[in-house]
């Protein structure tokens, strides 16, 4: 854990779902709280991912780990909004208990991990307040459907989970949320990293999740603009302003004609 806060990501995940056997998870649920209370994050937001409702082991993890003061959680395998209605009242909750700002204690979704979720996807988007990220991921959705494989020979999805990656963006976007695209495995790839991550950001995606601290650098190069495209940015801005100044809705820059959904 604490190699991973040395790793400049935005947010740091501590498991106790996948990265923990069984027979561990009540032990671990104490080591993710003395983590969050003792390490220096510097300044990465510190997310707990909880176990699945449906393992009754959810209102442990929150009760226990919100005594190391956690950003928010992340919740996985949802079903429906009332899933995470349910999270929602439970934080409140611990908020009053712990005396935290109501409200304050965020919420990332992981909102296709079941067929039901994707078919519910926009009520789970509107569901809570707290949510402010949905992440797409399909090793569990493969799972699932009892597929035989999540990516095509030439690495592209199956039409399926390009459906479910596309119904993340459309449901996180139309509710103002981060939509987060799902880490990329192979981490020794690292030109397949950036492809699928330039995809994502090309999408509309704003960030990506990683599984070793070696990706990070690469998934902030792609997903942070550079100056020159800040500069870019800020001189078509520019040329907006002289153009709607002069009563031009639309405006040649150049060579190409701009206006107002191009801005």
């Amino acid at each position: 854990m604490e190699k991973a806060t040395r790793t400049n990501a935005d947010s740091i995940i501590l498991d106790l779902e996948d990265a923990v056997v069984p027979d561990h998870k009540v032990a671990a649920r104490a080591t993710v709280r003395d983590s969050l209370r003792n390490l220096d994050f510097h300044g990465s937001e510190k997310l707990v991912r909880i176990n699945p409702l449906e393992t009754g082991l959810a209102l442990d993890d929150l009760t226990v780990t919100m005594a190391g003061q956690p950003d928010g959680y992340m919740i996985p395998k949802l079903r429906s909004e009332d899933d995470v209605r349910f999270i929602d009242r439970a934080l409140s909750n611990l908020e009053a208990i712990s005396g935290r700002e109501p409200g304050s204690v965020r919420v990332l979704l992981l909102a296709t991990e079941t067929p039901e979720a994707i078919l519910n996807i926009r009520r789970i988007a509107q569901a809570s307040l707290r949510s402010c990220a949905m992440m797409w991921a399909s090793e569990d959705l493969s799972s699932a459907l009892g597929s035989r494989k999540s990516r095509n020979e030439d690495g592209s999805l199956p039409d399926v989970f390009s459906f479910a990656r596309s119904a993340c963006l459309l449901a996180a976007a139309s509710e103002g949320m981060d939509p987060l695209d799902m880490p990329y495995f192979d981490f020794h790839d690292d030109a397949g990293l950036e492809k699928e991550a330039k995809e994502a950001a090309d999408l509309g995606f704003t960030g990506k999740g990683a599984i070793h601290p070696n990706q990070i650098p690469i998934i902030n190069r792609v997903f942070v603009p550079s100056d020159d495209e800040v500069a870019e940015a800020n001189a078509l801005l520019e040329a907006a302003r002289e153009a709607f100044a002069a009563g031009q809705a639309a405006f040649v820059y150049k060579g190409a004609m701009v206006d107002a959904p191009h801005i």
